[in-house]
């Protein structure tokens, strides 16, 4: 039987580097923080080679060709672009549905828009009406692709909703 406990070496004259369980532990402890740290670290310096792209949509989007989007008449809500495509006698505008006042999305009352957040209030043209929101609704600019597809353009916008009208003629 070995004189320590946690010798394996029999021979008494030998120079065996002993060590205690408690030593052992404090071992462990320490390289699991190590290992830990450094996988932080690695895990940090790969966060930040990596590129920080925003996943927003593109401020261009299509509704549809002409003739599919002009045959009908009446206002469609678009929710992947939150926007509102009305259409009107062969005519077509786009306008936003997101408020003014802190970004939510407006639903259509009998007397134009509504905000279900904090109660903002446009009329049929998007005119702010009442309300927290200070500014009214925009509308989008509409023109006709290469491609032969209606496109509307959220960069541009225009207050005037006559103005705001596409037609092919």
């Amino acid at each position: 039987m070995p004189k320590y406990r946690n010798s394996l070496n029999v021979d008494p004259n030998s120079n065996d580097p002993m060590i205690s369980r408690r030593s052992f532990l404090a071992l462990m402890g320490v390289g699991a923080c190590l290992v830990g740290g450094g996988m932080m670290f690695g895990a940090s310096t790969l966060g930040f080679l990596y590129p920080n792209a925003m996943k927003i949509p593109p401020s261009v989007f299509a509704i549809g060709r002409p003739e599919e989007v002009l045959s009908r008449d009446g206002k469609v809500f678009v929710p992947k672009q939150k926007a509102f495509v009305e259409t009107n006698s062969g005519k077509v505008r786009v306008q936003t549905a997101v408020c003014t006042h802190l970004g939510c999305t407006v639903n259509m009352v009998e007397t134009g828009y509504a905000c279900p957040c904090h109660g903002s209030t446009y009329d049929i043209h998007g005119k702010n009406t009442g309300g927290p929101a200070p500014l009214p609704l925009v509308y989008y600019t509409v023109f006709l692709a290469a491609s032969g597809e209606l496109m509307v353009d959220k960069n541009k916008t225009t207050l005037d909703w006559e103005a705001a009208w596409f037609s092919l003629t």
